[in-house]
């Protein structure tokens, strides 16, 4: 099955996943300085820990990197969920049979100068759980098309000081496949899971330390509850 993706659609969600974004994060975060709008066709790999990831990658795409980009997901996780078919994914399922036909039609896309978006861990893992184990598909993928461009990305989401929680988001350093290629596969792989996972150790150590001097701003949420009280004190409204 291939991807659904539809521009109509896409230019009324774009809207709607900003307001998502707003209403329930009190900001999302990005350090998007290692992000080179080259051309060519790119590798996303983000890490994965829970339903926002799909949302945050298609608005990272549109507000950010920008690329006609398409995404493998779970072939459960479309099913439910089917309106990310018209934003670009297409499903990947456990069997060998039809996992091989995703990767290939990966690589039609890959050819094309489409970029791909994989969350390699191949399923949500818990944010904090070390180490990473990646499957094989982003390294199947190095060895067809090995002139692809590959970028990890961090999603770190955490609680600050306010009432909702923020997202930090770090798009890491590229890495042209063709360094990678020659290496055997589960070499590569083994490689890009110590990548994300030290790119999301640094992350949550920004985000523990308050280091924010390197990020920006993507989305900044609506005032709290907190921020609504604190502004009526200082109108004079709570003794």
């Amino acid at each position: 099955m291939k991807s659904r993706k539809n521009a109509f659609f896409i230019r009324f969600f774009r809207p709607y996943v900003k307001f998502l974004l707003k209403k329930h994060f009190y900001r999302v975060h990005i350090n998007d300085q290692a992000w080179s709008s080259t051309k060519g066709s790119k590798l996303f790999l983000p890490n994965h820990s829970n339903w926002w990831d799909g949302l945050v990658i298609f608005y990272l795409n549109e507000a950010v990197t920008k690329q006609d980009s398409y995404s493998m997901m779970s072939e459960d996780g479309l099913k439910q969920f089917p309106f990310f078919g018209k934003i670009g994914a297409f499903p990947v399922s456990d069997s060998p049979k039809k996992l091989l036909a995703s990767l290939k039609y990966a690589i039609e896309l890959i050819k094309e100068e489409k970029s791909i978006w994989i969350f390699p861990q191949g399923k949500e893992e818990h944010l904090e759980k070390r180490p990473f184990h990646f499957m094989n598909g982003p390294a199947y993928l190095i060895d067809k098309q090995p002139g692809i461009e590959v970028y990890p990305i961090a999603f770190y989401y955490t609680f600050m000081h306010d009432q909702k929680p923020e997202l930090f988001i770090k798009i890491g350093t590229a890495v042209n496949g063709e360094k990678l290629a020659h290496k055997e596969k589960n070499q590569i792989t083994e490689e890009l899971a110590d990548r994300l996972e030290r790119l999301v150790d640094e992350v949550r150590e920004h985000a523990m330390e308050g280091e924010r001097s390197h990020y920006r701003i993507l989305v900044n949420g609506r005032k709290t509850i907190s921020e609504w009280l604190q502004w009526w004190k200082q109108l004079g409204g709570i003794k």
